[in-house]
């Protein structure tokens, strides 16, 4: 992801790529809603489309603005959020439960005691994938109420982050640009080391 922040910032630096926000935005304007709701589905799709959520999620803050961009990523992600779970919890808990035995039943306890807090402070870091913390919840017995608020509550900073950085990308705006570039790098570190620390537990 750092690469790709890099490589995008470089080009734009060269005067490769050159945006116009205002032309750009005047023309999704110009869609109505089909923009968003595009977008939207777009964002809902993206864990089966392979596309990084850091992209995404940037492209709405070029393309909306910040709370465009907040907005329309919080409910296309929330709804793939929601795909994701579904999609595990049906298809994957009953086929994986003969075959893990006693480390489901490890997850399960342990999502029990705290899954919900680590899983909202796990998509709310900028720099992890969001597909498989939110599939290995809909692998575990967590709820859906408990799931919904634990992803709606750290898919808002996230959105946040990269709605701003694609906000500032299109305007040019490069104090902005290193500024979140840096947060999104302490947000790299801060991730490693609270997923080891405060993950769930792994075998011996």
């Amino acid at each position: 992801m750092a690469g790709g922040l890099a490589l995008g910032v470089w080009v734009w630096s060269r005067g490769d790529l050159v945006l116009d926000p205002a032309a750009l935005r005047g023309r999704i304007e110009a869609l109505g809603w089909l923009a968003p709701a595009a977008f939207v589905a777009a964002a809902a799709l993206r864990p089966f489309l392979a596309a990084p959520s850091w992209v995404v999620m940037s492209a709405g803050g070029l393309l909306f603005g910040v709370a465009g961009g907040m907005l329309w990523g919080l409910l296309g992600f929330t709804a793939g959020a929601f795909l994701t779970f579904g999609i595990a919890r049906g298809l994957g808990r009953d086929a994986l439960a003969g075959r893990l035995h006693g480390r489901l039943a490890r997850a399960d306890a342990w999502m029990a005691e705290r899954g919900a807090a680590w899983l909202g402070a796990y998509t709310a870091l900028p720099v992890v994938p969001l597909t498989p913390g939110h599939a290995a919840a809909g692998l575990s017995s967590m709820r859906l109420f408990a799931f919904t608020g634990a992803v709606v509550v750290g898919l808002v900073p996230r959105t946040a982050v990269f709605s701003a950085f694609g906000d500032a990308f299109a305007r040019g705006d490069m104090e902005h640009i290193a500024a979140i570039s840096a947060f999104i790098a302490f947000g790299a570190v801060l991730g490693v080391w609270a997923t080891r620390r405060f993950g769930p537990p792994r075998d011996s």
